[in-house]
């Protein structure tokens, strides 16, 4: 079922910009919309859907109830890499540029000129040193600026994009998608939420989001209402941005909002005496090592924690990263068969008997490698299975494939789903939703915007209950405090008028 607002954007042609907070419905809406677009393009074009994960893409690529076949579902750089970089790197810069080129993002240059000779002499395809740069955007425009054919290949192949988390993009992102809007008139949806960008210490631009906003040849829709949190939480995390503060709703019942203020040696036992046993709790913290280190605490303290960490394949986002992650997948969790490997491969061979039995014999011999403990035939193999289904691979990577299933630590990564009980970092909570969440308030002073995006995101991921930890005499605790009061001031509020407030000794509740 569509809500009101949903409906609206589903069904509105031409360009469009949805600003959806957390909680919206914003990847069912998205789905929706690529399928009522599709079945009314009256059109042999496809569509382009565009995300930042290869998790996100397969969420859509799942979600939808139609042949995939034909269009492109995948992250922004395989879009740029596989659609623009690679078919037509030879038409503007030369013959002398191969396009078997492989992309590993660790190798790092300091201009434009000197990413072009990577390529050229080694068929790499890296990235910038300064990471608010991106070397493969930058050179996907230009291409796309320089080749007829590249245009003239885009313009016949779709006929909509749609970018999802549009608030991460980069600038170098933002002009590759304004270029195929306005340039080569294909129809863009974007969606996203300026409150919740969390990665501008990466280079992403919100306010690229948000001059699309301005812009008159968009249509303009904003998804406001959560259905994820309790009215509570959605009041709290609403007073934090000006946008949505109106949507305040006053609540008689203030404990799914608690502000424990305790001491470094008795956090563990103030905030397990207000959890819930029985619900899915996660505890987000800014850092891996505090993650890992509260998430032991706790465990400690009698109610487990498991340290969800990122595994060595994690960060890979090139075209072959689903290959690793299907194969690390298929030894580590018990119910993922050669079946499921099979479902996962982009090119449509799901039917094809042959390609089936391929990767249960080289499953197969994958799993004697690692019980020979031989990693280098291990990563021989895996560069067997890419090559066979057209992609290509890097020993790194490969290794890293290797470590991922033989260290049991990285295993909860993936059956994360199966756990009533984790610690990660809030970067790697968006997206996800708990019952129960646990933030220390030390890990966002507010002092800046992006510190109130990334309270808000982590705030957001709270279904029934939000405890948030005060340590006495922490610096970092008492910025919070004095700014958490002065963005509730604006609204006419304090603390104590949103959330339940539990020995408090400092400046918290004023």
């Amino acid at each position: 079922m569509l809500s009101p607002i949903q409906k609206e954007i589903v069904e509105l042609p031409g360009n469009l910009i949805v600003r959806a907070s957390a909680g919206t419905g914003k990847t069912h809406t998205m789905v929706s919309k690529i399928e009522y677009d599709i079945a009314h393009c009256h059109t042999h074009k496809a569509v382009a859907a565009i995300t930042f994960t290869i998790k996100a893409a397969a969420e859509i690529k799942d979600r939808l109830t139609i042949d995939t076949s034909n269009h492109f579902i995948g992250t922004n750089n395989s879009f740029a890499i596989e659609e623009i970089i690679k078919p037509f790197m030879k038409d503007v810069f030369g013959r002398a540029y191969k396009l078997d080129m492989s992309t590993d993002y660790s190798v790092k240059v300091k201009t434009f000129a000197e990413g072009l000779v990577k390529i050229k002499d080694e068929q790499i395809l890296c990235s910038y040193a300064n990471s608010r740069e991106n070397f493969i955007f930058q050179l996907a425009l230009e291409i796309l600026q320089k080749s007829k054919a590249c245009q003239l290949y885009l313009k016949a192949k779709y006929f909509k994009i749609y970018v999802d988390e549009y608030q991460d993009c980069d600038k170098d992102m933002h002009a590759l998608f304004m270029y195929i809007c306005e340039s080569l008139n294909i129809d863009t949806f974007v969606v996203g939420d300026e409150k919740q960008s969390i990665y501008m210490w990466r280079g992403a631009y919100p306010k690229a989001f948000m001059s699309i906003w301005d812009r008159e040849d968009f249509s303009k829709k904003f998804m406001r209402d959560n259905f994820r949190s309790c009215q509570q939480i959605q009041n709290y995390s609403n007073l934090l941005c000006d946008e949505t503060r109106d949507l305040y709703k006053t609540v008689d019942d203030l404990a799914s909002v608690i502000v424990i203020c305790t001491t470094r040696s008795n956090w563990v036992t103030s905030v397990t005496q207000h959890l819930d046993p029985n619900k899915k709790c996660a505890l987000l913290r800014y850092s891996k090592a505090n993650a890992e280190a509260d998430a032991k605490a706790l465990s400690d303290g009698d109610m487990e924690f498991t340290y969800i960490p990122q595994t060595p394949i994690s960060e890979i986002t090139t075209d072959t990263a689903w290959l690793y992650n299907a194969i690390a997948k298929y030894f580590i969790l018990p119910k993922y068969s050669a079946y499921d490997f099979r479902d996962e491969i982009p090119n449509e061979v799901v039917g094809n008997k042959k390609i089936l039995n391929y990767i249960k014999k080289s499953l197969s011999l994958l799993d004697e490698c690692i019980k020979q403990e031989d990693i280098s035939v291990f990563v021989k193999r895996v560069e067997v299975i890419a090559d066979y289904l057209g992609y290509d691979t890097k020993e790194e990577h490969c290794k890293k494939v290797y470590e991922t299933i033989c260290d049991p630590k990285f295993h909860p990564a993936f059956n994360m789903d199966e756990l009533k009980r984790i610690a990660i970092t809030f970067h790697s909570s968006k997206g996800l939703e708990f019952e129960q969440v646990v933030l220390f308030v030390s890990d966002y002073r507010l002092s800046s915007e992006e510190d109130v995006y990334n309270h808000y995101v982590a705030s957001t991921r709270a279904k029934t209950k939000l405890i948030l930890v005060y340590v006495n005499g922490d610096w970092n605790a008492g910025q919070f405090a004095k700014n958490i009061n002065n963005i509730l001031g604006k609204s006419g509020l304090k603390m104590k008028d949103v959330a339940t407030i539990v020995n408090c000794t400092e400046c918290i509740s004023d």
